[in-house]
């Protein structure tokens, strides 16, 4: 038992092997934090448990960090634990939502927990003590939202607490910006150190595993910002007021339901701390904006504990930041607890359009030319790899359909545009050949038939033509095709788990996850980037003046992914600032439970920086993180010089100062 005073640290527990429980262990260890179980993106609801509790530990993602602790020993079950698991009903809202996105199956998580802990001899769970701090923290927020309890804690591991530290932590749910002011301030006091979280998902997730410690908390208390659900939508002034636990896709569905639409991040990513870190950056950009253009106005608590807005007159030039790669910073100088964004029109005219490539020269080309003119509304080149990653049930059928496009069809890159009518024109003028929106809906739906065609004698033919991009979406095989791929909800759906097959069939029956427009808005497929793995996607803004330096970033990306012997390909290409730059995200793929790649990745990550920096004329993370508020005319500008020798030496120290030692390459 834990008494006052004393820190909570790990101990070693109740292994849930001897359970019987390998399976859960399994799907647990498997699972990335993607955070798709917190939306209803499905339309099924959401976690009757994780609504009501808000702790993460109530959540399926939660529960398959619990179990993974127990089975390490890393916990010792407390009264709470009982609570968790009863608290869930095994309704399997999250096996749909979760199997949809990374095809794993956490009811069975949930299931394995619930018997476990009901198996436990009641009488000898630990109890957990009130200690000053939680007194203190409950005195702000209520009796039920704050804890130190090791069950809720280890729902935090890896999404804001590192691996293998003592859990020495609170966590408090505060509702209102003067609930975090409090906060703060009674931190300070105690002088005990603070980080927010929102999401929990991307970066916060992977750095654990990759750069160790470098954006978490190691102590202290961890502010769950889920409960700042404030959403208004204005429609006279084309504006949302959002709370920090408000969702891009809570946010975009509310938008929708005025014929209006926000430029947000991943569907589960939180909007607030998106505009905090790096200013909502998206292929919507060249026509939405990106970093300031996203707000009006911010509401913000500073380290101190000071409440502000962003418009008030005492902010000296809010908008100014210093952008050298002197001025590094890896966690938020403030909170962001409520944004007013701004919302654009959706147009009844709207379609997808696909330009299909077979090499990225003439893709990059296409892309600058169109974000030059400011056709589209979304613009980006998008690899082979990552067209098959958004758009394929399983990850088996991703992989083959990416064989099957890059060998046989020879469509390793597409320009995916989202455009008005007049726009289509000019991209149809410009380009010798199309897919449209029937075509990519048939490419949706028979994904799985695609991908089956690998090795198969219509896709050998298919590969001789001197042109199959040609053939296939605008010759003689594109009715073949399309009759071929039998492209039916009922067909995509058997690809899926026997008892979900019904459930997925009404699922694509739906309009909407046919619908390539509505798919960009609401963005719920790039959860399939993290299918059972870690994505990192490094990157960033390059001038769009010189296609040749843009390429030489490219390959260097290619060339470092080599080197490090890991899985990689190009996400994509977008246009920002009137075609003036073009933001590139170059993904690298690994197994979050391998250290050893995971060190592969932290080598890379660093790497690729200090060679960007070197190239020059390259805007990287290091330079915009957690510069999201600012004008992008202060983080975009100037053109940055390549580093001399003498600055990438104070540049390798800054990161050694920041991260601590790591390997050298």
């Amino acid at each position: 038992m834990i008494t006052t005073g004393e820190k909570m640290t790990h101990q070693k527990g109740v292994t849930l092997k001897k359970t019987g429980l390998e399976d859960a262990v399994a799907i647990a260890r498997k699972g990335t934090h993607c955070g798709m179980c917190r939306i209803d993106f499905l339309g099924t609801g959401l976690c009757p448990s994780g609504k009501k509790h808000g702790y993460l530990a109530y959540w399926p993602q939660g529960r398959m960090e619990l179990v993974k602790h127990l089975n390490d020993g890393i916990i010792k079950p407390t009264k709470t634990l009982l609570d968790i698991a009863n608290s869930c009903s095994l309704c399997g809202i999250c096996d749909k939502q979760c199997n949809f996105a990374t095809q794993l199956r956490p009811e069975k998580v949930a299931k394995a927990l619930k018997e476990y802990a009901n198996s436990l001899d009641a009488s000898e769970l630990q109890q957990v003590p009130e200690d000053d701090i939680v007194k203190g923290l409950r005195a702000i927020v209520g009796e039920q939202w704050a804890t130190n309890d090791p069950m809720i804690l280890a729902s935090y591991i890896r999404s804001i607490i590192p691996p293998d530290v003592p859990l020495d932590y609170y966590v408090v749910i505060p509702e209102t910006t003067e609930q975090v002011s409090q906060i703060i301030k009674f931190a300070n006091t105690q002088n005990i150190p603070f980080l927010p979280r929102s999401g929990g998902t991307a970066l916060s997730v992977a750095s654990p595993t990759v750069l160790a410690h470098a954006t978490n908390l190691e102590r202290g208390i961890i502010i769950d910002l889920i409960r700042l659900k404030k959403l208004e939508i204005h429609p006279e002034s084309s504006t949302a007021i959002v709370g920090a636990g408000v969702t891009s896709f809570e946010l975009q569905k509310e938008a929708y339901q005025h014929r209006l639409r926000v430029n947000v991040a991943e569907a589960g990513a939180h909007v607030c701390a998106n505009l905090a870190t790096t200013g909502i950056v998206t292929t919507w950009g060249n026509t939405y904006g990106c970093f300031a253009d996203n707000f009006i106005d911010l509401e913000l608590v500073e380290n101190d504990g000071t409440m502000k807005r962003h418009h008030e007159l005492e902010i000296a030039n809010p908008y100014s930041v210093d952008n050298g790669f002197v001025n590094i910073s890896l966690s938020p100088p403030y909170i962001v607890t409520e944004a007013t964004v701004k919302l654009f029109p959706v147009f009844d005219d709207e379609e997808a359009v696909f330009v299909p490539f077979d090499n990225v020269e003439d893709a990059l080309d296409m892309v600058l030319e169109l974000g030059r003119r400011g056709v589209g509304l979304s613009l980006a080149v998008l690899s082979y790899k990552y067209l098959a990653e958004f758009i394929c049930p399983t990850r088996q059928i991703a992989t083959d359909f990416e064989d099957v496009c890059k060998n046989y069809l020879k469509l390793r890159y597409v320009l995916d545009v989202v455009c008005k009518k007049e726009d289509k024109k000019i991209i149809q003028e410009i380009a010798e050949y199309t897919i449209d929106q029937p075509m990519l809906k048939t490419l949706i739906l028979g994904s799985p038939k695609l991908a089956s065609l690998k090795q198969s004698e219509f896709m050998k033919i298919l590969s001789e033509e001197e042109d199959p991009l040609r053939a296939v979406f605008a010759g003689p095989m594109k009715k073949h095709l399309e009759q071929g791929l039998d492209a039916t909800p009922a067909n995509i759906a058997k690809v899926y788990d026997a008892d979900l097959q019904e459930f997925f069939k009404k699922i694509y029956a739906k309009p909407e996850f046919t619908n390539v427009v509505w798919l960009h808005a609401f963005r719920i497929l790039p959860s399939r980037l993290m299918r059972q793995r870690m994505a990192m996607g490094p990157g960033g803004a390059v001038w769009a003046g010189d296609k040749a330096h843009i390429l030489r970033w490219i390959k260097m990306f290619a060339d470092v992914g080599d080197k490090h012997r890991l899985e990689h390909a190009l996400g994509f290409i977008s246009p920002l600032d009137q075609g003036k730059f073009v933001y590139i995200e170059y993904d690298y793929f690994y197994d979050h439970n391998d250290a050893d790649v995971a060190g592969r990745i932290s080598t890379t990550l660093l790497e690729t920086t200090e060679k960007s920096l070197v190239l020059g004329k390259i805007f990287t993370l290091v330079n915009y993180l957690f510069k999201g508020i600012y004008r992008k005319e202060h983080v975009l500008y100037p053109l940055p010089k390549g580093l001399t020798p003498e600055e990438d030496a104070m540049f390798l120290n800054v990161l050694h100062s920041l991260l601590g030692d790591f390997e050298e390459w």
